[in-house]
């Protein structure tokens, strides 16, 4: 029998979610990311196996994080976060 979307919780761990965090998020520092996110668009469903486990995404795109493994972003959350980098001379390393 299959436990994908359960999760086991360590009983010292705290949860968050969007409605429970520790402090005003306004009141957290800024960051921006150091790299740039190579990615790619994938139209209708696909599925990635991430270093956390297998991830379902009904359409969107396959990024890299900073050390090449692959995780899907949903097109929605894509459009609200991330713009296209325009580079003269693109390469094709990772």
């Amino acid at each position: 029998m299959s436990n994908r979307g359960v999760i086991d919780l360590d009983e010292n761990a705290k949860l968050y979610t969007r409605d429970l965090l520790p402090s005003r998020p306004r009141s957290w520092d800024e960051y921006k990311k150091k790299r740039t996110t190579r990615m790619v668009r994938i139209e209708g469903p696909f599925y990635v196996e991430t270093g956390e486990g297998t991830v379902f995404c009904p359409d969107g795109w396959l990024a890299l994080d900073a050390r090449g493994y692959p995780y899907p972003i949903a097109d929605s959350e894509h459009q609200l976060i991330y713009e296209r980098l325009e580079t003269q001379n693109a390469t094709d390393s990772v």
